[in-house]
């Protein structure tokens, strides 16, 4: 067995070293280099410059555009915006401009909307977002048009508008659900879950996360799951439930570490400062604090950087090292001042609480006067509470005991509101009053009930009789309708298990010939051509692994699992044969998806049956071409025709079950879309009254992953 690792560097030699000759290579290099941008830059950055050198060779103006957008991707993913992200997303929204390309220009926009996000730049952030979900909006790009409204949703939060934030989330989750896009669906409901907890509402917090977090392990998305579990953590934290923070903060962390995130890294060491703080254990919490303020200005983030010296003050407050905090305290308010946004409410509170331990009784009222006034106007409970209680100590110690008892109370109601525990308290004491009232109305009806025992008997005795009848009635519709749920149910059940059955069934016999195959070519003293074989068949089961649990696949998905298909059968005949795949131009292979491994079935007969058992100089033709609203797949061989095979091939049983099996599952395409000219036909070619090959016809149908 060849080791893994010798696979892989096999692989990733072949991967650069490919020459990229054609606009169709150079396309599918550039949108392998954009996919993988965020979680391995270094490759992608490879694979961007070696798409834009071929492009410029063959004066491919998308390309160059494509390159650039990946290459600014992948630099902004290694936190360098100021300098290659900015000046390679520059460049491709150029070029989308000249081009006109829509898609294109959001692209760009989305990206350079992060380069200056990442200066502190906002309100550029901020235009450049809104200019990409114009974009998205005339390219009819969903998932573009969820990713900016995540953005959009971000600022917004920024300037405490929380309602502008809450419509935006809102409007991206209904298009997440409408075209059922998993991952922006997760990213989205998440975002709604922070928002929700800055606004006190944890429940609904605690839900959005858990949803989000379903949604990520469906795709198994570390990256998503990890973004999940310190949300979950921080909500915890809210509640004053330190044990669960700590266990979702410490799952977020290890996925961070391991992916390399510096982003998530440095805003889950903040949550685990926090709890530690809460806990008592400040020097831990300054550890963890310090550590997220490097890795801030390690990505030359200054909003990370005024969060992390904020936190820092708050502790250094906790641990009565108010000269520092102060200090600390200072900068985080230069550093927000510097991004041109609106300076926290929060930070008020947390500097007016420091001038307040430093006897700056004036500064400190007028602190948090200001954080008490725009936590009511922008509609944020804890910073008011924080506020309120901060206030009424310092109207206490000047003498204005009047002004700290409504202050105090103000605290106390809004505390109650927000803690769990005490609300719970409310609950019960709500409870025992309910009760109360209830006996006593429980009397009254009682006396009542006597006097009007003797008038209701009658009409209770036909009331019941009635509803007997109805209720008869109804549990006979139930029974019915439950039934035939239960009939229908069972029966798409069995559709759905032969469907991955149908998926699946060439596996154990092509692998059992192929590694017969490579058997053969190792006891012969081959071993480079039994190394491109294993390659090349590794590489096909991996993608019918992935494919076999999808209902569709995208057509460049699919030919590229044919190609792979009949480059493995080519290296095990000797004789060999022609393939030719042709595409017509009308079709995207990026936006069209279509049923996988329908064609393999058919190629397979052709080889097989048709080309092998006759003359050298087989020839295989597959083409995909747009026919009134369906996808018509065409496969043309030269081979010895049906009835010869027949006669000379001793597997036709396997042949005609395969064709039997294709069959059933374009039927059930037909019947589940009600599209009668979804069909499949074979047909044998003659000339001259001699069998000249065979020619198989289906016509598929087909989505798009943009509309």
């Amino acid at each position: 067995m060849v080791p893994l690792l010798l696979l892989l560097t096999v692989t990733a030699e072949s991967l650069f070293s490919q020459e990229l000759t054609d606009t169709s290579a150079i396309a599918k290099s550039t949108s392998d280099a954009y996919a993988i941008a965020r979680r391995n830059p270094d490759i992608a950055i490879i694979m961007s410059h070696q798409s834009m050198s071929a492009s410029r060779k063959l004066d491919y103006k998308k390309g160059i555009a494509d390159a650039s957008l990946a290459l600014g991707m992948a630099y902004l993913a290694k936190y360098n915006p100021g300098d290659s992200a900015f000046f390679y997303n520059a460049q491709a929204l150029s070029l989308y401009e000249e081009t006109e390309d829509r898609a294109g220009m959001g692209r760009a926009c989305y990206g350079l909307s992060y380069v200056y996000s990442f200066r502190g730049d906002v309100p550029s952030s901020e235009q450049y977002a809104n200019r990409a979900l114009r974009c998205f909006e005339e390219a009819g790009d969903n998932r573009g048009i969820i990713n900016t409204l995540n953005v959009l949703s971000y600022h917004a939060r920024q300037r405490q508008d929380l309602e502008a934030a809450k419509g935006f989330l809102e409007r991206a989750v209904a298009t997440a659900r409408e075209v059922r896009d998993t991952l922006p669906l997760a990213d989205a409901t998440n975002s709604l879950g922070n928002l929700y907890k800055e606004m006190a509402l944890f429940s609904q917090a605690i839900d959005s996360y858990f949803e989000a977090l379903e949604l990520w392990e469906a795709k198994s998305d570390t990256a998503g799951m990890s973004i999940a579990y310190g949300s979950i953590g921080l909500a915890y934290f809210y509640q004053k439930d330190y044990d669960r923070a700590l266990e979702f903060c410490r799952k977020h962390l290890l996925l961070s570490e391991k992916r390399s995130d510096l982003w998530e890294v440095s805003k889950i060491c903040n949550t685990i400062a926090q709890v530690h703080n809460a806990r008592g254990v400040s020097d831990s919490a300054l550890v963890y604090l310090r550590k997220s303020l490097l890795l801030n200005r390690q990505m030359n983030y200054p909003t990370g950087e005024a969060s992390s010296c904020y936190n820092i003050a708050s502790t250094l407050l906790y641990m009565s090292q108010s000269d520092s905090a102060y200090w600390y305290m200072q900068q985080a308010m230069d550093l927000v001042t510097g991004t041109g946004t609106p300076v926290p409410p929060e930070y008020y509170v947390t500097l007016a609480n420091i001038e307040q331990s430093l006897g700056k009784y004036s500064q400190a009222m007028a602190n948090g006067t200001r954080a008490y006034s725009l936590g009511k106007e922008k509609g944020l409970p804890l910073t008011v509470s924080d506020a309120s209680l901060l206030l009424s100590d310092l109207y206490f110690r000047t003498g204005r005991k009047d002004k700290a008892y409504e202050y105090l109370r103000e605290h106390m109601l809004l505390r109650d509101s927000i803690s769990n525990d005490e609300f719970l308290k409310q609950v019960t004491r709500m409870e025992l009053q309910y009760n109360y009232d209830k006996k006593q109305e429980a009397a009254e009806y009682e006396m009542m009930q006597e006097r009007l025992i003797s008038e209701n008997k009658i009409r209770q005795q036909r009331t019941l009789l009635t509803s007997l009848g109805v209720m008869f009635a109804l549990a006979a519709l139930f029974a019915m309708l439950y039934l035939r749920h239960t009939r229908l149910k069972s029966k798409y059940t069995q559709i759905d298990l032969e469907q991955r059955l149908l998926r699946a069934q060439m596996n154990p016999h092509f692998i059992f010939n192929s590694l017969c195959a490579i058997q053969d070519l190792i006891m012969t003293d081959k071993p480079q051509k039994a190394n491109a074989f294993l390659t090349r068949i590794a590489r096909l089961m991996r993608n019918i692994l992935e494919n076999s649990r999808e209902e569709y696949v995208s057509l460049e998905n699919e030919v590229e699992t044919l190609k792979l298909y009949l480059e493995v059968q080519q290296l095990r005949f000797e004789n060999g044969f022609e393939y030719k795949i042709e595409i017509d131009r009308q079709i995207d292979p990026e936006n069209i998806s279509i049923p996988p491994m329908l064609a393999q079935p058919c190629v397979e007969n052709s080889i097989e049956h048709g080309i092998l058992p006759g003359r050298e100089n087989g020839r295989i033709n597959v083409s995909y071409s747009l026919r009134n609203g369906l996808i018509m797949l065409e496969i043309t061989d030269n081979g010895i025709g049906r009835q010869k095979a027949a006669e000379i091939s001793t597997s036709v049983k396997k042949q005609s079950i395969s064709t039997k099996l294709t069959e059933k599952r374009l039927e059930h395409f037909r019947k589940i879309l009600k599209e009668k000219q979804i069909s499949y036909e074979i047909t044998d070619l003659y000339e001259g009254g001699t069998a000249t090959g065979t020619k198989v016809v289906m016509m598929l149908p087909y989505r798009k992953a943009f509309a």
